[in-house]
């Protein structure tokens, strides 16, 4: 059975459209610039190109030649039902060939591109149209605004359930207009303050920039209650035997005063919390007043125990109210070890002899908790001319609680004056230092005694001699 010349077209052309690379299909399609016998040696121009046909006498199949200026000249062999692509994507197809005749049905297909269209105008649109929240809470809607004009700013505008309010921010700032080069977009934050009385359900909320507008809404999943409580700081640092304060506020959203107890769960056993109205205040309070519509300051003082070890201790501030609902807080305490060095003599005062040395020890002791004192010496200070030393020469740490001992080692000049002198120990450590100050009281030999007692008997026998010569006259 005989092909007809419409199928075998169809099907040339189906087959070039597969082939044809770089064109998608989905927005491409062909259309027919010749249909039409040609005979050997006929010659046609298609979109730029210059097509030869050869057809021998007998022959099965048609030579082709294409010449385009911008290509190199292709010459190839087409047989009945076949195509070509051109370099410039023309579709050359041989629908049918009559041999005897020297001539073919020819159809000559270039490619079709659907254009797309470009969008004018402004488009403006959000990620997260619908966000759940409690009645107070804040939601933040991201905007985009699309400018596909020219260079525009667009006056922005809002509207939310009443006694919600709502802001536009970009860049962390507020904002009520933002400027859109052409082509390019900007995200603006839609930030809508929920209302503390909102009830359950969705509400809608609509963002607009000009005349262009998106729906949002936020869906309010429980009543909140009737009292917020924030904290400056969630996690306050501590050494080990300190205590540690909360700076935390009280907003009573109702339109009544309110009465809130006070207190604190999930504290380690032995610890112990007190509330105060301030830093300064002594006394603790169990509960608080606090008028209708205003806030009210409060400090929470959480005392560790002396023995706590270093580490995070979460708990955490409770404020009830009137109808029993609890509003929570988590805080942490960080502890830290401390470091208190001391230090000590057996005296702190000596004698010692000209040229002879003078050696003394001296504890250093750390008193604190948890952490250890680190690169320890004595730094020693005598006057001009003594010679001063300290065994060991450092101590590379010293734990919480422990003792450790330098001996000193002084050594005053051999010509010194008998005196009182001060020597100086220092001891320092990467962490903190300590000084203590030494009398030392130099003593020397004395030929005094022994001069008096030579004056008196050279007196006596003195005296003597008078006696004999001149006491008998």
């Amino acid at each position: 059975m005989k092909a007809s010349p419409l199928f075998i077209f169809l099907a040339a052309a189906l087959v070039a459209t597969a082939v044809l690379p770089g064109i998608s299909t989905a927005d491409t399609g062909y259309t027919s610039v010749f249909s039409g016998y040609v005979s050997d040696g006929d010659i046609r121009s298609v979109s730029g190109s210059t097509i030869i046909f050869g057809i021998p006498a007998n022959g099965s199949s048609v030579r082709v030649v294409v010449q385009h200026p911008a290509y190199t000249t292709q010459n190839v062999t087409i047989s009945q039902g076949n195509s070509f692509t051109t370099s410039d994507w023309l579709v050359v197809s041989v629908v049918t060939l009559d041999g005897a005749a020297q001539k073919a049905y020819i159809d000559i297909s270039k490619p079709v591109t659907t254009a797309t269209p470009t969008p004018t105008g402004t488009k403006i649109y959000c990620d997260t149209p619908g966000q759940l929240a409690l009645a107070g809470d804040m939601v933040i809607f991201p905007v985009v605004i699309q400018n596909y004009d020219g260079d525009r700013t667009y006056t922005l505008s809002a509207s939310a359930e009443a006694g919600w309010t709502t802001t536009y921010q970009y860049n962390n700032r507020d904002i009520y207009q933002i400027f859109v080069p052409a082509g390019q977009s900007r995200t603006v934050n839609l930030l809508v303050k929920t209302a503390y009385a909102s009830a359950i359900g969705t509400k809608a909320v609509t963002a607009s920039a000009d005349g262009y507008s998106i729906g949002l809404s936020v869906q309010i999943t429980s009543v909140n209650s009737s009292v917020a409580m924030s904290a400056r700081v969630s996690t306050v640092i501590a050494s080990i035997g300190s205590s540690a304060s909360f700076d935390l506020t009280l907003e009573n959203l109702q339109s009544q005063d309110n009465d809130y107890r006070l207190s604190v769960t999930g504290l380690p056993e032995g610890w112990y919390y007190r509330y105060r109205e301030s830093g300064q205040s002594t006394g603790e309070m169990a509960e608080v007043i606090v008028p209708a519509g205003t806030t009210k300051s409060l400090v929470l003082q959480i005392v560790p125990l002396l023995s706590a070890t270093e580490g995070d201790y979460t708990f955490t501030a409770v404020v009830t109210t009137p109808d029993g609902v609890n509003m929570t807080k988590g805080l942490t305490v960080r502890l830290k070890g401390s470091v208190s060095m001391s230090v000590a003599s057996d005296r702190l005062a000596y004698d010692a002899k000209p040229g002879e040395a003078l050696s003394y020890k001296v504890y250093v002791t750390n008193n604190g908790k948890g952490e250890a004192l680190t690169g320890v010496y004595a730094d020693v200070s005598a006057p001009s001319g003594w010679t001063v030393s300290a065994e060991p020469e450092s101590i590379t740490s010293i734990k919480a609680g422990e003792t450790q001992v330098f001996t000193v080692t002084v050594v005053p000049p051999g010509n010194i004056v008998a005196s009182d002198y001060s020597v100086e120990v220092t001891i320092k450590s990467d962490q903190q230092e300590s000084s203590q100050a030494y009398r030392i009281t130099i003593t020397t030999g004395s030929y005094v005694p022994y001069i008096a007692v030579a004056l008196v008997l050279a007196v006596v026998a003195g005296l003597g001699i008078i006696y004999r010569k001149y006491g008998r006259r």
